[in-house]
């Protein structure tokens, strides 16, 4: 080549490239139509309107809209976007035809549609899914600092922010796949989605990772029409309640359960999830059986069996906003916050903490369903006893009915002791028989309501804190040292028997005795549900039934004063106290 050729081929190639590196205004025109045809072509979205365009050739041919307007072929999905930038294919260019490598979407501000009254992701999603399926194939689509708004009839259902997102460029029958991070409900996360577009068994996979959520899934898509997905799902939160908040689920059954974490064969069909050879772990207690959440007649339904080796159930029912039972509360009941969800869960642990309590070979169940609340005990030991216990709540007309039962059998109290420090001056084999039913819509109606009856029953044991035998010694050399400094030493017992009925809220003694080598001790009276105060009178009596010895129990339930009735005992005319105290 000459000089001369050379200077002329160097001064077009420079002039090529400052035209090239040059961004040119495209009127509305034959280019921009073509480029806008090939954008639609390739992501599926349909441009509306454009207020500028321009193409560089140089370093690489682009093509650059701003402020675009857009929506999908069926309206479901529209929006809009600063800039709309789009790299253009050199060969096919060469060939006079437009084609891109990806598609950028700058500060995108996107609407999507969604049936009235859907709260979930899933079907927030199916409607852009089923879009992307309907193209056999697109560019890579890249969407920076965008925002997606979910819309049900022109209200706004959620909001998602700082969304940068890339979708791959997939060929024709390759599955869709995502990666990138968004903000939702003012929680930062990082998501990928495999996602497969055909038929047949295919390999889906979904992660999403934040501050309340990390979630892992690996399996298949098969099926078409209703597609069936199985694989294997690791799931875990630091705080359930936090997690279920984030996706706008309130329950207060849910706040029992702090950290859980959960792994499963997961089997996901139309309204139905199953998860199989399930390992649940709730603050560290593992869990293992099988686990279904089903949506029918719109509601969802929770059921399964679970089975471990260890659980805080006292834990788990601290956590629970139950309102302390008081009569002063009027508020009305509310059941339906309670029954929001079916739930069938049966749980068996070989060991139990409860209050405190430990139990072992503990079968315990949860039955919800709409306006209706049942728990309880269906088995357990407990030092060297059994336990049981049910809890049902209905709601009537009336308000809520409740049925109480509780029960222990042949319990060693002295070993109840040294896990419950309110039994530590008691000891012995006993056993309790509890039943209440009442209905009301507030604790004050309730607790007026109350019927049933309670039985228990002890036998050779102690009660610490006072020496009755003693006491009757003393009282017998002089009745004025008897009151002095009784409250202490051990009384051993043979039985101890007590009988209740309960009416209206009140609860009356029919039969309570407590029986020794040397004495009797006898306690009749009532104690009121609502006021939670006790009225009762006590006779110690000696074996001949020569001495007899007048006490008092009065107050609150739980501080009580226990004490002589000295005026009774002292006076010349006590022993026709006597009836009266018991009586009244």
């Amino acid at each position: 080549m000459t000089r001369r050729a050379a200077i002329i081929a160097f001064s077009l190639v420079v002039a090529i490239g400052l035209l090239g590196s040059r961004s040119w205004d495209v009127a509305l025109g034959r280019v921009q139509r073509a480029a806008v045809s090939a954008i639609e072509e390739r992501t599926g979205f349909v441009v509306k309107a454009i207020e500028r365009a321009e193409i560089a050739l140089l370093p690489l041919p682009r093509i650059s809209l701003s402020q675009v307007a857009f929506s999908q072929r069926d309206g479901a999905l529209s929006g809009e976007a600063v800039r709309v930038k789009a790299q253009l294919r050199l060969l096919p260019l060469l060939g006079g035809r437009i084609s891109f490598d990806r598609v950028d979407l700058i500060a995108p501000r996107i609407d999507v549609a969604v049936p009235a009254g859907s709260d979930g992701v899933t079907e927030w999603l199916s409607t852009p899914l089923a879009e992307f399926e309907r193209l056999q194939s697109q560019s890579k689509i890249v969407i920076r600092s965008g925002s997606v708004f979910l819309r049900a009839n022109g209200a706004i259902q959620s909001v998602v922010r700082d969304l940068d997102l890339v979708i791959d460029e997939r060929s024709l029958n390759e599955p869709l796949a995502l990666s990138g991070s968004l903000n939702w409900r003012g929680v930062p996360t990082e998501v990928s989605l495999l996602w497969p577009m055909v038929g047949g068994s295919a390999k889906t996979a979904l992660s999403a990772t934040s501050s309340l959520l990390k979630l892992r899934f690996e399996g298949t898509r098969s099926g078409p029409g209703a597609p069936v997905i199985n694989g294997l799902l690791a799931l875990s939160t630091p705080s359930l309640p936090g997690l279920f908040s984030w996706f706008g689920e309130e329950s207060r059954l849910a706040s029992a359960l702090g950290t859980v974490a959960v792994s499963a064969d997961i089997q996901v069909k139309p309204r139905e999830v199953s998860f199989n050879n399930a390992i649940v772990s709730l603050d560290g207690e593992r869990l293992d059986g099988a686990i279904k959440l089903a949506e029918a007649g719109g509601r969802f339904a929770l059921s399964g069996t679970l089975a471990g080796v260890t659980l805080d159930l006292g834990r788990l029912v601290d956590r629970l906003p139950v309102p302390v039972v008081d009569a002063a509360d009027t508020a009305p009941f509310d059941l339906d916050a309670w029954t929001a969800r079916d739930i069938d869960l049966r749980i068996s642990v070989d060991s139990v903490r409860l209050k405190g309590a430990k139990l072992t070979d503990v079968a315990t169940y949860l039955l919800v369903k709409k306006g209706r609340f049942e728990t309880g005990l269906l088995r357990a030991s407990a030092y060297g006893g059994s336990v049981k216990s049910r809890l049902l709540a209905v709601g009537v007309p009336a308000g809520v009915d409740v049925k109480l039962q509780a029960g222990l059998d042949k319990v060693n109290i002295g070993q109840a002791a040294s896990d419950l420090p309110q039994l530590a001056r008691l000891s012995g084999t006993g056993g309790l028989q509890l039943t209440l039913d009442g209905v009301g819509r507030s604790f004050d109606e309730l607790l007026g309501s109350l019927t049933g009856r309670a039985n228990l029953a002890a036998r050779q044991g102690e009660i610490g804190g006072v020496a009755f035998g003693e006491l009757l010694r003393r009282a017998e050399r002089s009745p004025a040292q008897a009151l002095r400094e009784w409250r202490q030493g051990k009384t051993p017992f043979e039985t101890i028997s007590v009988n209740a009925g309960i009416a209206g809220g009140l609860l009356a003694l029919t039969e309570a005795q407590m029986t020794g080598s040397n004495y009797r001790f006898n306690l009749a009276g009532s104690a009121s549900l609502r006021t939670r105060n006790l009225d009762m009178t006590a006779l110690l009596t000696s074996p001949n039934g020569n001495l007899k010895l007048p006490f008092r129990l009065k107050g609150p339930i739980d501080v009580p004063v226990f004490d002589i009735e000295a005026e009774a005992f002292l006076s010349p005319a006590g022993a026709s106290l006597v009836p009266t105290l018991l009586t009244r």
